[in-house]
């Protein structure tokens, strides 16, 4: 949503490239935007017409990996579905299964937005995933952080503070990452659930000592109020048949009527969850978090706004964690009412929501954060502390710094 018409853009190949082009504009004040591949550009704020568009494009090689360590230095421009298939030959991956990854989503891009997919649930996100970083400062300095020590604790951890930044704090250039075995084998259970019986459903697999590896409750924009619930398990062949047995007896218990899919459905379903958390450019994409057990309270608000606004809104839920994606379609102008309002109920409920794609009317007039958080003050100093001249992003977390 940035004016590019006048920017410069430049892609540096590599460290001494991207600190030059940071360094010569700390004099002239030059403001600068970091960019990947471009499928997660309009999360967060608008930002201003910047000066500089810095890509990470030629910085994309794969560093260097040690399997017997389990960790890959990897260039931040790197797409996530190429380093998928390089690891595969040692039978490795980066446990992470964003919607984006087929759209070309990078490294880099992943850890400056926190992105992650439904998996999540048992392997985190690249807070977890990402042990190090090196970093090019606003003005030019490069600074490394972490190690391939996956239990380094040394000093302060800066990759994990440039987890979310959305580019606003400095460029992400190499990252280091802790890597999984691929697992041998995955089966997915599919039900039929409302919201409340999902939330109840994801409490008692929580506590059923099988570990799921991603537990999913999607709704489309219309309908009686069901949902479908995807619960997932990966692992050895053996150990998912019984852990998916075990699951499925869980469901039962809470009156749901669980069946496995066959591999290739599964693939199918898990496409079609993915899908319904992007949205059109005509659509507004809300994301909310709250506490787990909210997550009805939650649903049911955004189900009265949008009734009454006429907009439909399909939801897409990682219900154990209580985060929900919600496309609403319709009029801008209903959008806007129901996404604001709907973000002034989740805080009641002690959550929070941002707004992701979104049509520009909505973009224009609503901002992307609500409420600031009570660390607004500290955010505030870190990003005069790393970029006093505020060249990054600017705008990106207006309202909050």
């Amino acid at each position: 949503m940035s004016d590019t018409a006048q920017t410069e853009q430049i892609a540096p190949h590599d460290l001494d490239d991207a600190s030059r082009a940071l360094g010569e504009g700390q004099a002239t004040g030059r403001t600068v935007l970091f960019s990947g591949a471009d499928t997660k550009s309009q999360w967060g704020g608008v930002v201003d017409p910047t000066d500089l568009r810095i890509s990470t494009d030629g910085l994309n090689d794969l560093i260097s990996h040690q399997p017997g360590d389990m960790t890959a230095v990897v260039g931040a421009g790197m797409p996530l579905r190429t380093l998928q298939t390089s690891l595969a030959e040692q039978g490795q991956w980066l446990a992470l299964d964003p919607a984006t990854e087929q759209a070309g989503a990078t490294i880099g891009g992943l850890l400056a937005t926190g992105d992650a997919g439904p998996r999540r649930l048992r392997y985190g996100t690249m807070r977890d995933l990402a042990i190090g970083a090196t970093i090019v400062l606003a003005d030019g300095t490069i600074v490394h952080s972490g190690s391939h020590v996956i239990k380094n604790v040394a000093g302060y951890d800066l990759t994990k503070l440039f987890h979310g930044s959305l580019g606003s704090l400095g460029l992400i250039a190499e990252v280091i990452l802790r890597l999984h075995p691929l697992p041998a084998t995955s089966s997915t259970l599919r039900a039929t659930a409302t919201v409340s019986e999902a939330t109840i459903a994801a409490s008692a697999l929580s506590r059923s000592g099988v570990e799921p590896t991603a537990i999913e409750w999607s709704q489309p924009g219309t309908g009686d109020g069901s949902g479908t619930l995807l619960v997932r398990i990966d692992g050895s062949a053996s150990g998912t048949s019984a852990g998916s047995s075990r699951l499925a007896k869980v469901l039962s218990d809470q009156g749901l009527s669980a069946h496995l899919l066959d591999p290739d459905v599964a693939d199918r379903h898990w496409a079609t969850f993915a899908e319904a958390t992007r949205g059109s450019t005509e659509e507004t994409v809300v994301r909310a978090g709250a506490l787990p057990d909210r997550s009805p309270q939650a649903i049911q608000a955004l189900r009265t706004l949008a009734d009454e606004h006429g907009v439909q809104a399909a939801v897409a839920s990682s219900i154990a964690l209580g985060l929900h994606t919600a496309v609403l379609s319709g009029s801008a102008d209903a959008q806007m009412e129901v996404a604001d309002q709907w973000r002034r109920r989740v805080e009641t409920l002690g959550g929070s929501c941002s707004l992701r794609n979104r049509p520009a009317v909505v973009a224009d007039q609503l901002s992307a954060f609500g409420t600031p958080p009570s660390s607004a003050p500290l955010l505030r100093a870190v990003k005069h502390k790393l970029d006093p001249y505020e060249r990054c992003a600017p705008g990106r977390f207006r309202g909050w710094y």
